[in-house]
């Protein structure tokens, strides 16, 4: 797809470089994490592993006591090393007084070599710079909505979406609106033997199916394909978000059609 500013990164497992890189789309590769100490750890990675950007993940059991700056220094010594314009830090956690350091201490380090950080949504308080990304797979509401809403908030330039493959299995009436995750294999498996009947949510912008269970009664079933996903992006871009997350190798069979192959 053509779009006169439209950036898109694949967020890269270190095992799956090789491959990934062959799409011609920078990487963001995640393969680095702050241990329960603060400290940077990370998995085996070619020398040749340079550029696009660095994916920073945190341990659950990362000490709010740890002190921030070996992390910072850690993480702004790779981006030298490897030529990386930005960092991607992928927080789950409940913000704490130790990751807003952080986050202080290594967005002022890509200041100096004008580097870009990006944050989730959760962090938004943290920076009033760095780039906020938000998740295209929703299992209720309206996504068109949802992302009217960040824009209005934040200002689209500051927006990233990442493009993540919904797939879930809801047990209905699903009062929470929380499935659980089920594998690709497993989604075939449900069409094949119940030959749904498949539709397509516009809130969503995903297709769902339903059936009925002897033991659990009745399901509700959410998933993506390369459709839908390129649906997703076309919305974000008519609202102005031009960057977005591809997530290798979940959205792997789909790219030759993301990127208009």
């Amino acid at each position: 797809m053509t779009h006169p500013s439209l950036r898109q990164f694949l967020l890269t497992p270190p095992q799956d470089w090789a491959q990934a890189r062959t799409f011609g789309l920078p990487l963001a590769l995640m393969a680095w994490q702050l241990d329960g100490q603060g400290r940077l750890t990370h998995a085996p990675l070619p020398p040749q592993a340079q550029g696009g950007l660095m994916l920073v993940g945190a341990s659950p059991d990362l000490s709010p006591a740890a002190d921030p700056r070996p992390g910072a220094r850690e993480i702004l010594a790779q981006c030298r090393s490897r030529g990386f314009a930005g960092v991607v830090l992928d927080l789950e956690q409940p913000p704490t007084p130790y990751l807003a350091q952080l986050i202080r201490l290594v967005e002022e380090g890509l200041a100096q070599r004008q580097g870009g950080l990006f944050l989730p949504e959760a962090y938004a308080n943290f920076s009033r710079r760095a780039g906020l990304y938000l998740t295209s797979a929703l299992s209720g509401g309206s996504l068109r909505r949802r992302l009217e809403e960040a824009v209005a908030q934040y200002g689209a330039r500051r927006l990233v979406l990442c493009l993540r493959r919904a797939r879930e299995d809801f047990y209905l009436p699903a009062a929470k609106g929380v499935g659980h995750p089920i594998s690709q294999g497993e989604l075939e498996r449900l069409r094949r033997q119940l030959e749904p009947s498949v539709f397509f949510s516009p809130d969503l912008c995903a297709r769902y199916f339903t059936y009925m269970s002897r033991e659990t009664g009745a399901h509700f079933v959410l998933f993506d394909d390369g459709e839908t996903l390129a649906k997703k992006r076309a919305l974000a871009l008519e609202l102005g978000i031009t960057r977005f997350f591809l997530l290798y190798p979940e959205v792997e069979e789909w790219l030759p059609q993301l990127l208009g192959a």
